[in-house]
């Protein structure tokens, strides 16, 4: 979870002119533009979801729900099953 500190950095980069510009560019890029595929990658710390547009380009997209202390939270006792699959000598007899 985060800080006060980083709300706070993220509400300066929402006002400033350089945010703007940055947002404004992602605006651009998916408006639109039509979803054609969406895949998913592992990026260590979280899942991201990748969304394939119609014009090539591929957006990805970060959700909390997908981080890693989510997933074990929300999925321990599958995440359990599948250790055991990788590493089914380890499972207590």
């Amino acid at each position: 979870m985060g800080s006060i500190c980083d709300m706070n950095d993220l509400e300066r980069f929402l006002r400033s002119d350089e945010g703007k510009a940055r947002l404004n560019q992602i605006q651009c890029l998916l408006k639109g533009k039509t979803i054609v595929d969406i895949r998913f990658s592992n990026d260590v710390h979280f899942l991201s979801v990748l969304l394939d547009l119609d014009n090539g380009d591929t957006f990805s997209v970060t959700q909390s729900s997908l981080s890693v202390v989510a997933i074990r939270e929300k999925f321990a006792d599958v995440i359990e099953r599948e250790y055991y699959v990788d590493f089914p000598e380890r499972r207590p007899r």
